[in-house]
């Protein structure tokens, strides 16, 4: 048995969400998967066949990282997390089966990972692979997780790779389809009905979402009233994209793809690739396109007339891209033909 979670792409509200602002995300067909299986020596071990990595942890090494992370949150310790995080792709594994064998006591197990979502590119490609994680070990210890339960403890790994987290990607993850967030109210699911299909194009740049956060906020604090208007056009955006997509005007909700990528630029979130990706697909008849994620690198999304035609432009032109349907289900498990 596994379980599979799907990606998660960002389509309005990126940043602005930090400053009480609307966000929209979506599930996209990309996925990972987990599979627990019984491991004879008294330890676990965890392998990621995709990104060549294994690691072999004992319940002493678990329980120690989970004591040291426990302390580097509560202290608000983020510069000593970077450091122990570094070369050391286990750490969020080890925090959340620490978390889990204080409920379940320490088990042996072998965790195979499986993942079609690109690293560094702004496709929740962590968050997919915690949350298929979380309901794979909650199956895996009968422990009946509602679908919250999961994101919650997919979060968890996530504060490790990211260190504070807005809960948006798991949840997307964890629930599927279309979620609108807001700091205080939560997540909700955006009444959306169907699927959209998009190009998602590939900069090759790895993104660093902690730097731009950080220069985000370094012209918040420098130009609180003009950054403050960026938002709310990105807020606007959001709010417009989510009539377009209940109506199922993908014009109108290409035209808030290119509203929301100038406020991108406007922030100084662009690059030189984005802007080629951008530019080059509205020459040859997309809706509108825009970054998804935290900028500086990662990938852009366009809503194109005719996807499968602007797939191989782009790829001409050096950049890997593919078609992808958002709006897919989230998480679940249960036995599958065909497993990455």
């Amino acid at each position: 048995m596994t379980s599979i979670a799907p990606g998660s792409v960002k389509l309005f509200g990126e940043h602005a969400v930090i400053y009480d602002r609307v966000g929209l995300s979506a599930s996209l067909d990309r996925r990972a998967s987990v599979t627990i299986l019984p491991e004879e020596h008294d330890r676990v071990e965890i392998l990621l066949p995709d990104f060549k990595f294994s690691r072999t942890l004992s319940e002493e090494e678990i329980e120690n990282e989970r004591r040291t992370l426990d302390f580097l949150f509560l202290k608000n310790e983020m510069g000593r997390l970077r450091d122990l995080r570094k070369d050391n792709f286990a750490l969020p594994f080890a925090y959340i089966l620490g978390n889990i064998f204080l409920r379940t006591g320490f088990a042996p197990m072998k965790v195979e990972v499986r993942s079609q979502v690109p690293r560094f590119s702004g496709l929740g490609s962590s968050s997919s692979i915690f949350t298929a994680f979380a309901s794979e070990l909650s199956a895996h210890f009968k422990l009946r997780f509602t679908l919250q339960d999961i994101a919650d403890l997919a979060n968890i790994g996530d504060k490790v790779v990211h260190g504070s987290p807005s809960g948006i990607d798991v949840n997307t993850c964890a629930h599927g389809g279309f979620l609108r967030f807001r700091k205080g109210e939560g997540m909700k699911r955006a009444d959306v009905k169907g699927f959209v299909h998009v190009v998602v194009a590939n900069t090759n740049l790895k993104k660093d979402t902690g730097e731009m956060v950080a220069r985000v906020a370094e012209r918040f604090a420098k130009d609180r009233s003009g950054t403050d208007g960026i938002f709310d056009d990105m807020q606007e955006a959001a709010f417009a994209g989510v009539d377009a997509l209940k109506a199922g005007d993908l014009v109108k909700l290409g035209a808030e793809f290119d509203r929301a990528q100038g406020c991108f630029e406007r922030l100084g979130l662009s690059t030189k690739e984005t802007d080629e990706i951008v530019k080059a697909a509205r020459k040859h008849g997309a809706y509108g396109a825009k970054i998804s994620g935290a900028g500086g690198g990662g990938c852009v999304i366009a809503l194109a007339k005719e996807p499968a035609k602007l797939v191989p432009i782009l790829g001409k032109m050096g950049y890997p891209s593919f078609i992808s349907e958002l709006g897919v289900e989230g998480v679940k498990h249960g036995k599958f033909d065909h497993v990455m």
